[in-house]
């Protein structure tokens, strides 16, 4: 996820003003969802990460998943933090919270929040998806951030989240 082609390390670019372009539903079908909820404590993020539903794993197998999370870009990785592994799951259960301190340099950053399989017989994990908050706007919580968002490929998931919409 951090190194691009040729081992170049990525940096996460800043969201352009005005950039909201559609997402269609094309690019998230089959990636999964997440449910978590962000709530703000004075200056620091509290992130529940609640559940996974719809991961499938290479050759459409059960994944053995986990989140990990972090505000990026972090050139130290001092606040990545993950969750337990939930293994042999397409809907996993996590139930984990996690703390992260903003500092004033971070305000504008993005808190990246992947979810990753990891392969049954090796030590390698494939990216399933993710998605992005801008830290200045979780600060300023204009809206609850809590429910189900999809998972987004790696150009998409850098730079914004989508929440899934309630059918009424």
């Amino acid at each position: 996820l951090t190194k691009g082609q040729g081992g170049a390390v990525q940096s996460c670019p800043g969201k352009q003003r005005g950039s909201r372009r559609k997402i269609s539903y094309a690019r998230v079908k089959g990636k999964g969802q997440l449910k978590l909820s962000i709530e703000v404590q004075g200056r620091v993020l509290v992130l529940h990460v609640m559940e996974a539903k719809g991961l499938i794993g290479k050759e459409y197998r059960t994944c053995d998943s986990y989140v990990k999370m972090s505000i990026v870009p972090d050139a130290d990785w001092k606040c990545r933090q993950k969750t337990k592994t939930v293994p042999d799951s397409k809907n996993p259960v996590f139930h984990e919270h996690f703390l992260f301190p903003v500092q004033e340099e971070d305000e504008l950053k993005r808190l990246l929040v992947t979810v990753w399989n990891r392969e049954r017989n090796s030590r390698q994990s494939e990216l399933v998806g993710c998605m992005s908050f801008g830290v200045k706007s979780l600060l300023t919580l204009e809206k609850e951030v809590s429910g189900w968002y999809y998972l987004l490929g790696e150009d998409l998931g850098r730079t914004k989240h989508l929440k899934v919409a309630m059918r009424r």
